[in-house]
């Protein structure tokens, strides 16, 4: 039954979307909030923009919906929206979704909290050879994120929330002892999150848990012109990079990254 009802929005969708060379086109786009990248202010955020550069190549609009990461990747995999992200390849999503070409890389760390003031003496190390290393530690994270069948796998201590600013206030009530993060992004939330007293008691660890990341749009295997669509994607991203809009857009809302 599942299947049956899969199988007829996937030809509701082709035979009411318009034909690939259809002006107008439009395909949805789910994301969260995720400072520097996605601000509050969606508009004015980097890859909000940069996707508006890339449909302009594609001859598209992408109609950009905000949910929580969890229901980002089922909305994909339910067919309501074309793709999502940025989301990093696993084997398990490899099976089940299409990805482009790298939007852009990012470096993960863990994130600990020590406030100078207490007493607890018992803290993460500043180095660790192997995540097994860590599992004398509670380590936060959030649901769905790449790194759950990994801990899961590794027997660390996990304990799961839904943001990243949960985790970090986690951290700073001393609930979980370590959280992985995006480099950039953990450190713009942290400096914005919290007055300059507590900011300066973060720290990460060494080394990345992942070092320079490719980050991607993904989308479901079965949406209809998913792999022609996806083409086109890959073709406009790569223009984006060659006429110099990528680097303008990097260099607009302050970002440094590897691209």
């Amino acid at each position: 039954m599942i299947a049956l009802i899969r199988y007829a929005v996937v030809l509701m969708i082709a035979l009411f979307a318009p034909t690939i060379a259809g002006a107008n086109h439009k395909l949805v786009i789910t994301t969260n909030i995720y400072p520097p990248y996605v601000r509050d202010d969606v508009e004015e955020s980097f890859l909000p923009a940069l996707f508006e550069e890339i449909g302009k190549e594609m001859g598209v609009t992408f109609v950009l919906n905000i949910q929580p990461w969890k229901r980002c990747e089922q909305s994909v995999a339910d067919l309501e929206a074309w793709g999502t992200f940025p989301y990093t390849r696993t084997p398990e999503r490899d099976a089940r979704f299409l990805f482009s070409d790298p939007i852009y890389f990012a470096e993960s760390r863990f994130f600990a909290y020590h406030d100078p003031n207490e007493s607890k003496t018992n803290q993460p190390p500043e180095t660790y050879d192997q995540l097994s290393d860590l599992k004398p530690w509670i380590i936060g994270g959030i649901q769905g994120y790449y790194y759950e069948p990994l801990f899961a796998q590794t027997g660390l201590n996990t304990d799961y929330a839904l943001s990243e600013r949960q985790n970090f206030e986690r951290l700073v009530l001393g609930r979980i002892d370590l959280f992985p993060a995006a480099t950039t992004v953990g450190w713009h939330l942290i400096n914005q999150m919290f007055p300059a007293e507590v900011a300066r008691n973060f720290r990460t660890l060494d080394p990345p848990l992942v070092a320079n990341a490719p980050l991607h749009l993904m989308t479901s295997k079965d949406y209809p012109n998913t792999e022609t669509w996806l083409v086109r994607f890959n073709e406009a991203l790569q223009t984006i990079h060659q006429n110099g809009t990528f680097a303008r857009l990097v260099e607009k809302y302050g970002l440094v990254m590897r691209y």
